[in-house]
């Protein structure tokens, strides 16, 4: 795909759109356990420099890890108005692993092992969606679904071959 077509598909702008002339999907093996974690940064924890720094390590990660980042602005306990990024992941792996490739690859995350929690993949998938993991089949039945605001996200599974 060459890199026009790429952005008419992505959008470049208010009057694009999207021209998809083929679509390949890819099923890859999910382990018994996934681990997850969601860490909150603000202006105050210099998340202008992780955010920059993630731009660029993001792309270059193990593929069984997806890491997104979500900007959005917030107000602070004392009412003054700052930028807060949640760094969510889904790893298919072992805390222990995932810490390793967090250290080597992007340590200015500071993530620990506190942060992290081990889950099913199906788990993860609700556990991102903001519903409660303990019971799948309550989160599927339930109508109260999670605050949805409007924001923009950037995510790192767009890959070119």
């Amino acid at each position: 795909m060459g890199e026009d077509l790429f952005w008419a598909i992505r959008g470049g702008g208010g009057a694009s759109f999207g021209v998809i002339l083929a679509w390949k999907v890819s099923l890859v093996d999910i382990p018994e356990r996934v681990t997850v974690f969601t860490i909150f940064r603000d202006l105050e924890q210099n998340v202008t420099q992780l955010i920059h720094r993630w731009q660029y390590v993001a792309p270059n990660f193990d593929e069984d890890l997806f890491l997104r980042v979500i900007a959005r602005r917030d107000n602070t306990s004392d009412g003054r108005t700052t930028i807060r990024a949640t760094f969510n992941s889904v790893f298919l792996g072992g805390i222990d692993i995932l810490l390793a490739i967090m250290q080597e690859k992007f340590p200015e995350l500071g993530l620990i092992r506190d942060d992290c929690i081990e889950m099913s993949w199906i788990q993860s998938i609700l556990y991102n969606a903001g519903f409660s993991i303990d019971s799948i089949e309550s989160s599927v039945d339930n109508s109260n679904y999670p605050d949805v605001a409007s924001l923009n996200q950037i995510l790192d599974f767009l890959r070119k071959k």
